[in-house]
């Protein structure tokens, strides 16, 4: 089975991460707007508590991170074999 090998090219390095963000932010803003409905539902948490901040900030950050950190400097990490 062949790995998934992204380009070396840095353009395209950029492109591809540039439509992960555009994407992911369209994605997220559709789930986040499902999970402020079931909250609102709920009347468990306020949309000004704090707690729903923080899940929100990290739920938009993190995975655009995580992918940006992963396509430039973490093939290497990924492609390491367990001994």
């Amino acid at each position: 089975m062949k790995r998934f090998q992204l380009p070396k090219n840095k353009v395209t390095q950029v492109a591809i991460n540039v439509a992960f963000i555009v994407i992911w932010e369209e994605l997220a803003g559709l789930i986040v707007e499902i999970i402020w409905k079931t909250i609102g539902e709920l009347e468990f948490f306020n949309q000004d508590s704090f707690l729903v901040l923080i899940t929100e900030i990290l739920f938009l950050i993190l995975p655009i991170l995580s992918f940006t950190y992963w396509i430039w400097w973490g093939k290497n990490f990924m492609a390491k074999k367990i001994k």
